[in-house]
């Protein structure tokens, strides 16, 4: 499966110059032209990477990168901006940003960043009790033989969006932005449903129900 990189940049120039470097390299692209775009993006496409610029439309990139990591979000960001004061990359980084690259920026060196950051995302797979979650092929296996569990799209987003957060007590509301989306009606009664469901193939020693605030997702049970 190829891994998906979301390109948050309002040049039209440099986007589609690097949509087209990255779908070269074999990545799934996608790409949103403001921040607010950008963010909703990030929640519900499940990006293994975003490549942020700072100065945007609605929401600038340190915007993004504090509103992905006060929800837990630990996607890898490379922020890429014409500001090259050092206060600014400091706050980048302080903010959550795994790297800070100053435009004009050299295509070789990025795409070389990109895949450290890639590489050492995609070994990071996540053992919890009986089983391991393959990020790189979005699988959900037994640990002792390696078969896989077979999930829904929409379990399969919601236990990435738990993994993501691993010991967070999350809200209904949150899990319905994450795996839903913002626009999307529904009701804590969707969730539970949903929880419900992968509940049946995991067990439930890992996904615990915190009583009158959400849920909490620990993989060290």
């Amino acid at each position: 499966m190829k891994e998906k990189i979301l390109v948050i940049e309002d040049d039209q120039i440099i986007s589609v110059g690097l949509i087209q470097a990255l779908d070269e390299e074999g990545y799934e692209t996608m790409t949103a032209m403001d921040g607010e775009t950008g963010l909703y993006m990030a929640k519900t496409a499940s990006p293994d990477l975003l490549i942020l610029d700072i100065m945007m439309p609605r929401l600038n990139g340190f915007e993004v990168v504090t509103e992905l990591r006060r929800n837990g979000d630990q996607v890898p960001v490379i922020v890429l901006s014409a500001r090259t004061d050092a206060q600014d990359k400091v706050r980048g980084l302080d903010l959550g940003a795994d790297d800070y690259v100053a435009k004009p920026f050299d295509l070789d060196e990025l795409l070389a960043r990109v895949r450290r950051h890639l590489g050492r995302k995609s070994v990071q797979d996540q053992v919890f009790g009986l089983f391991v979650y393959e990020w790189r092929t979005r699988q959900l296996l037994v640990k002792e033989g390696g078969f896989p569990i077979p999930l829904t799209a929409k379990e399969r987003k919601l236990l990435e969006f738990f993994l993501k957060r691993d010991g967070q007590i999350v809200s209904r509301e949150q899990v319905l932005d994450g795996v839903w989306g913002d626009d999307y009606d529904g009701t804590d009664r969707t969730v539970d449903n949903l929880v419900v469901s992968l509940r049946k193939k995991l067990g439930s020693s890992h996904l615990q129900t915190e009583r009158g605030l959400g849920y909490r997702f620990v993989t060290k049970s």
